[in-house]
């Protein structure tokens, strides 16, 4: 008898293993990067950030490329951002990942920027991916002289819709069906 009841919590805690190595491989935020490099492009095309994803460097240009692109730059502190973030989250949800890639790039400078970010991220469970920008990222996006702004890039890279300031989800979702329609 307990030789079985032996077996049985081995058997349980195998189940207990397993069970938790899955829930950690399961996305239930997204993750948070630091740009490594950016790369301007030519006039009316979005620029290119590059960053690590554990050992593998990320291309945004080639990870969306075929794809609608909806960037977002944003901060913590920034009031209009952080309320406008469950529609993006709704919105990162509604569409499938062949159709819509977003992607959030914090402007948040301070020096504990990627902590701050990070925890902000897991707080509001946001299932995309935040790169967080610098000031090259912002000229290579013709500056961002305000944030919440967002722009809408279409599958061949060339940037649809800049927009300035906070929108609701309905606006945001009819600035994705025009690029959508142009895919």
């Amino acid at each position: 008898m307990n030789h079985l009841r032996g077996i049985l919590h081995a058997f349980l805690a195998l189940i207990c293993l397993t069970s938790t190595d899955i829930i950690a491989q399961t996305p239930t935020s997204g993750r948070v990067y630091s740009v490594e490099s950016v790369t301007k492009s030519g006039a009316g095309k979005a620029a290119d950030l590059t960053w690590k994803d554990g050992t593998k460097q990320v291309n945004l240009l080639q990870f969306g490329a075929g794809k609608v692109m909806f960037l977002n730059f944003w901060a913590t502190w920034c009031p209009p951002c952080r309320k406008e973030i469950p529609d993006i989250i709704e919105l990162s949800k509604e569409f499938t990942e062949d159709e819509l890639l977003v992607i959030g790039v914090s402007m948040d400078r301070d020096d504990q920027a990627f902590n701050t970010v990070s925890k902000f991220v897991r707080l509001k469970n946001i299932p995309y991916p935040i790169i967080i920008g610098n000031d090259k990222v912002a000229e290579a996006y013709d500056g961002i002289g305000a944030i919440p702004t967002t722009f809408i890039i279409n599958a061949d890279g060339t940037v649809n819709e800049k927009i300035i300031g906070a929108r609701s989800k309905e606006d945001f979702k009819n600035a994705i069906l025009r690029a959508l329609k142009k895919k």
